[in-house]
C-alpha cells in the first residue's frame, strides 16, 4: 500500500520528465512486462509505466512455487531503483508485529542488498507483543548479523514536562501558567499522547477549557478537571466520546471498523448503501478519526480508534452486522471487481457465516 500510493502520488502529482530517469531506471530493473507480477500488485506503478514514455513488453504471466522468491527479489530492485543521490527515499512501515513472513523476508531483503542505497527504513511495532520467538525478533537478528546498524528507540509515555510544553505551545501561554493543568492531565492520562490530545479535547467539547474573548487567552476550569472521571485506556476512552456523537456518524464508524484498517470511498457506500459517505468521511477527519490515504482511500488514524469504533458495536450484534456487510459487498461486487474485494467479503462473511441458514447462500459463500 506505501509503494502503490507512492506512485499514485507521482501520478496526480503530473511531473512530467521530472521522475523520466526513475521511470527508465524502474524499468530497466524489473522490466515492463504488463504481466509483471510487481506491477499486479502495483497497479500505480503498472499505470505509471504504461504512459508511452517507455515500452511495455508483453510477458507471459509466471507463477509456481518460485512466484514468493521472485516477489521478494523484484521489490528489492524496485527499491534500489527508486532511490539515487539526487532522490534518496524513506519507507516507513507501522505495526511490525502483524507483518507476515514474506513482509518481513522483503525488509531483511532491503536492509541487505548492497545495491540498494540511499535509502532509510524505519519500523514500528509494540515490544509488548513482540517476544523472543516472534519472527520480528528473528529477522532483526538476522541483518544485525550482516553487519547492518540499527537504531532502536524506544517510545513509551511522554514525561509530565513534555506535557506541559505541548500545553504551553498549544494554548499559547506561558509555561508556569500551564503548569496546574499538565499536572492534571499528565496525572490523568499516564502521559500516552494519544490520551492526552483526546482528553484535552474532551474536556474543550464539554466546557472546562475554553478561550476567553475578554481576556483574550485560554481559560481551564481546574477544579471540575480534577474530578473528571476518566477511564483505564484509549479504547474505552475513544468509544465513550464517539458515543455522544450523532446516531448517523455512529453508524458510519460501526461500518467502517468492519472494513479493516484501509478503505476506499465506494466500498464504504456499498457497506452503508447510501450516498452519504462523504459527508461522514469529512467529519471523520475534521474529529481525527480517519487520514485521507491516496486517491478516495482511508486509513484510520490509529488502529486503537479503529477498535473504538468497533467496540460501538454490541456484541451480540456482531454478527449480523459483519454478515450484512459481506452481503452487501458481495452482492454489489462487479465480477472485474472480485478479486480486489473477495478477502474483505470473505472475512465479514466468516464472521457472520454462523447466521447463515439458507442451504443456497452458504454454498454460495463457500464458493
Amino acid at each position: 500500500s506505501a509503494l502503490n500510493s507512492f506512485f499514485g502520488n507521482i501520478l496526480d502529482a503530473n511531473t512530467g520528465n521530472m521522475r523520466m530517469s526513475m521511470k527508465w531506471r524502474i524499468h530497466d530493473a524489473i522490466g515492463g512486462g504488463s504481466n509483471n507480477v510487481l506491477l499486479e500488485i502495483l497497479p500505480n506503478l503498472q499505470k505509471w509505466m504504461a504512459d508511452g514514455s517507455v515500452a511495455m513488453e508483453n510477458l507471459a504471466p509466471r507463477k509456481g512455487i518460485g512466484s514468493s522468491h521472485r516477489l521478494k527479489f523484484m521489490f528489492c530492485k524496485l527499491i534500489g531503483a527508486i532511490t539515487c543521490r539526487a532522490h534518496p527515499l524513506i519507507l516507513f512501515l507501522d505495526d511490525l508485529q502483524w507483518a507476515d513472513e514474506m513482509t518481513l523476508d522483503i525488509i531483511r531483503m532491503m536492509m541487505t542488498d548492497p545495491d540498494i542505497r540511499h535509502f532509510l527504513f524505519l519500523g514500528c511495532y509494540r515490544d509488548n507483543e513482540v517476544n523472543l520467538t516472534h519472527p520480528l525478533t528473528a529477522k532483526l537478528k538476522a541483518i544485525q548479523e550482516q553487519g547492518i546498524s540499527i537504531v532502536t528507540i524506544k517510545i513509551g509515555p511522554i514525561e509530565k514536562e513534555c506535557v506541559n510544553t505541548l500545553l504551553s505551545e498549544a494554548l499559547c501561554m506561558p509555561p508556569n501558567l500551564c503548569r496546574p493543568l499538565s499536572d492534571v492531565v499528565h496525572s490523568k492520562t499516564g502521559g500516552i499522547i494519544l490520551f492526552v490530545l483526546r482528553f484535552l479535547a474532551s474536556l474543550n467539547d464539554e466546557g472546562d477549557l475554553w478561550f476567553s474573548m475578554s481576556s483574550r487567552r485560554w481559560m481551564y476550569n481546574l477544579e471540575e478537571i480534577r474530578l473528571k472521571e476518566i477511564h483505564d485506556d484509549v479504547v474505552s476512552h475513544m468509544t465513550e466520546h464517539m458515543k455522544s456523537l450523532p446516531k448517523t456518524m455512529q453508524v458510519g464508524l460501526k461500518f467502517a471498523a468492519c472494513l479493516g484498517p484501509i478503505f476506499d470511498e465506494k466500498t464504504l457506500e456499498k457497506a452503508r448503501k447510501d450516498n452519504e459517505s462523504d459527508s461522514f468521511l469529512k467529519s471523520c477527519i475534521e474529529f481525527g478519526f480517519l487520514q485521507n490515504f491516496g486517491s478516495n482511500q482511508y486509513v484510520w488514524a490509529h488502529d486503537q480508534i479503529q477498535q473504538a469504533a468497533y467496540d460501538l458495536i454490541p456484541l451480540p450484534k456482531r454478527k449480523s452486522l459483519h454478515l450484512l456487510v459481506g452481503t452487501r459487498l458481495l452482492t454489489t461486487t462487479s465480477p472485474s471487481d472480485m478479486e480486489h474485494m473477495i478477502f474483505l467479503i470473505v472475512d465479514n462473511m466468516n464472521l457472520g457465516s454462523k447466521l447463515i441458514d439458507d442451504p443456497g447462500q452458504k454454498y454460495e459463500v463457500s464458493q
